[in-house]
């Protein structure tokens, strides 16, 4: 790993604000080196879910400057394989626990990756983990006696959209603070497959059906159910003003279906 005078690091965890696991660590990272920029992406993951954290960081590392450093620390003491991974990816820096959380992060698995111990005997060993590895990626040649190449490494394959001769069919990806049901549907998949076809996209069930893309939250009335391409170009289900998975009975894995005809062709 090439060393950089790296100044942000963020942090995403499942610790919320009311604990002293936030202070311990941060005092930890400051101590390494006080010029660093602290930045909290989020303490309000769930519980353990890592696919929840990691959506947060694969969508928001790539807004901070080069030689950023990313860590999560969501299931990292409770996870099967007990180390913190460290690797570069697209040229910035991330610090992870080994329960498939970098599959989730980068397309394609990085050549070098890292691995720091986490102490088993200790209830929160992987806090020392991630000082050490902040430590070896701020060190002058980024690199450390005590720091492994990685082998068997744990990974997950995302959820692709499948597609059908009339339609697609998707799975909600992440909910929101809103109660909104990002899919894993893009909008290029979306045309793609479409070829200029009229659709309905159905939520949950065919009773559930929206006709019409929405540019923005703007464009339906109050109470409406929608369906918009989002800022990540992600098909995002919504209802204006309203709670759109606690309407419709949406949660991460729940089914979002795109049906295409061709009895009439838009221009």
């Amino acid at each position: 790993m090439a060393a950089i005078n790296t100044r942000f690091v963020t942090l995403t965890t499942d610790w919320g604000n009311q604990d002293f696991y936030l202070g311990m660590l941060s005092g930890k990272l400051y101590s390494i080196s006080p010029d660093i920029k602290l930045v909290e992406l989020s303490h309000k993951v769930p519980a353990f879910n890592y696919m929840h954290a990691a959506f947060l960081i694969k969508h928001s590392f790539s807004h901070f400057p080069k030689g950023s450093i990313h860590i999560c620390m969501v299931n990292s003491d409770t996870s099967d394989n007990m180390r913190m991974l460290f690797f570069e990816y697209q040229g910035h820096y991330f610090i992870t626990p080994d329960n498939g959380t970098i599959s989730l992060i980068a397309d394609v698995l990085p050549d070098v990756v890292r691995a720091i111990p986490v102490d088993e005997v200790r209830s929160f060993g992987s806090m020392d983990s991630v000082a050490l590895a902040l430590e070896v990626l701020l060190s002058e040649n980024g690199q450390a006696d005590f720091a492994i190449e990685a082998s068997g490494i744990k990974r997950f394959t995302p959820i692709r959209p499948v597609p059908e001769s009339d339609g697609i069919t998707g799975s909600v990806i992440y909910i929101d603070s809103y109660f909104n049901a990002i899919t894993n549907i893009t909008r290029d998949y979306f045309e793609t497959i479409r070829k200029s076809r009229r659709y309905s996209i159905y939520v949950h069930r065919y009773s559930n059906g929206i006709s019409k893309l929405c540019n923005s939250y703007k464009d339906a009335e109050k109470g409406d159910l929608l369906a918009l391409f989002n800022s990540l170009d992600l098909l995002e289900i919504a209802v204006r003003e309203g709670f759109a998975a606690q309407m419709y009975n949406l949660s991460v894995g729940s089914n979002i279906m795109v049906r295409f005809y061709d009895d009439k062709i838009l221009r």
